[in-house]
């Protein structure tokens, strides 16, 4: 059936609604096409100047979005079933909902859509891969023997240009440029930034600073953060490795690692409570076997990588290790505390033991020097105190303690 809305607008649907509703069979099983009437799937067509469009639904404008960028264009006609008039129009949204949010931009429509909203009817008749389509195929509709119809609520003749988006990165580089050419219309600004923000720790900037760690810690803009810089790094793995450089190079100057030093000295006086909490875990972290061999396993590496400077590592060690097992220890009796020996380092207090017959072999020197460090038990609880049947300080202790 075809249903002349006005001398312009014609719309065809395949099954007559009313005759439909009078069906005393609900479904015919002869006939499809019939059935999916009954469905609310009547196929329609719309003309307009006896140019006919098929009316497309929601399902298959879904089915039919632009693959290259997800955008939605189409050209519709808004039909007042009551009183006829009708606007042509055109649009470019990336997402479902603000095409359906998107009633049209004419002014003279717009009043009377806002006033009589239900009374108007939308089809979409066409669907475009470009937004110049779209300019072109609404540029053909909408003329002027279209606009000289009185039920036509077009003010202007169709294709008027498309409007392109710019990125931030092209907007942020436009008001760049325009700034550096005009530099006279913002230095009252520039001037007013520099001294708030640019002149040292002031009120302002600790303001500024924490308004911007109270939004960045909102776990919506760490997501967001997150997700930018990987995608980031997944497109430019280049320009990712030279700012990993960079960055490494410039971390490693006097003058940033003074700044890093200042700045956690100044979070340990502020916050000792969280400093000692991040030392015990840090610690912890560190100790653990599965840190243990990867240490070991990198440190392999590195030696194999690097034979001269390990070499000279292990010299350093061997040096510090032997300076520190050559302090002066104490033996100390465990019930009076009275100072019963002095030896000049641990080994000779380990060769003492196994010539008094008091330790087996000079291995001893490990439990003497672990009594010394007061090192936790392994028991796991507390710290050794004795090392057979003797307590034994470093010389340097007592005598700093007296």
């Amino acid at each position: 059936m075809i249903i002349e809305i006005n001398d312009n607008i014609k719309i065809w649907k395949e099954f007559n609604p009313i005759e439909l509703s009078m069906d005393e069979n609900l479904f015919n099983s002869t006939d499809s096409n019939r059935n999916l009437a009954k469905l609310g799937f009547n196929k329609e067509r719309i003309a307009i100047k006896n140019r006919w469009f098929d009316v497309l639904t929601p399902s298959e404008l879904i089915r039919k979005r632009n693959e290259a960028d997800g955008y939605y264009r189409v050209v519709y006609i808004q039909i007042n079933m009551e009183n006829g008039e009708y606007y042509i129009g055109k649009a470019n949204r990336p997402k479902w909902s603000e095409l359906k949010r998107y009633q049209g931009s004419g002014l003279k429509f717009l009043n009377k859509f806002n006033k009589n909203s239900d009374e108007f009817v939308r089809f979409y008749i066409a669907l475009c891969k470009t937004a110049e389509e779209t300019e072109l195929l609404e540029s053909t509709l909408v003329n002027s023997e279209l606009l000289s119809d009185e039920k036509c609520l077009n003010l202007v003749a169709g294709g008027g240009g498309t409007t392109k988006h710019h990125s931030i990165a092209e907007t942020r580089e436009k008001k760049r440029e325009y700034m550096k050419s005009h530099p006279e219309q913002f230095q009252p600004m520039l001037e007013a930034s520099k001294n708030a923000f640019q002149s040292g720790d002031t009120p302002a900037l600790r303001a500024r600073s924490q308004r911007i760690k109270k939004a960045m810690s909102d776990e919506k803009y760490r997501e967001m953060t997150s997700e930018r810089i990987k995608n980031w790094m997944a497109k430019n793995p280049g320009e990712y490795a030279k700012a990993r450089k960079n960055n490494h190079e410039a971390i490693k100057t006097p003058e940033s690692q003074a700044k890093r030093k200042a700045s956690f000295d100044n979070w340990i006086k502020n916050n000792p409570e969280e400093y000692q909490a991040w030392q015990q875990k840090l610690i912890s972290s560190r100790t653990t076997p599965e840190a243990n061999e990867k240490r070991k396993a990198s440190l392999r590496e590195w030696g194999e990588k690097n034979p001269q400077k390990a070499h000279e590592n292990a010299k350093i060690r061997a040096k510090a290790s032997a300076e520190k097992l050559s302090k002066a220890v104490c033996m100390i009796d465990m019930q009076s505390g009275e100072i019963l020996k002095t030896f000049p380092s641990q080994h000779a207090a380990a060769k003492w033991l196994v010539e008094n017959g008091k330790a087996k072999n000079l291995n001893c020197v490990s439990s003497i020097s672990s009594v010394c460090l007061r090192k936790p038990c392994s028991t796991g609880y507390g710290y050794r105190k004795k090392a057979y049947g003797y307590d034994w300080r470093f010389a340097s202790e007592i005598q700093i303690k007296d």
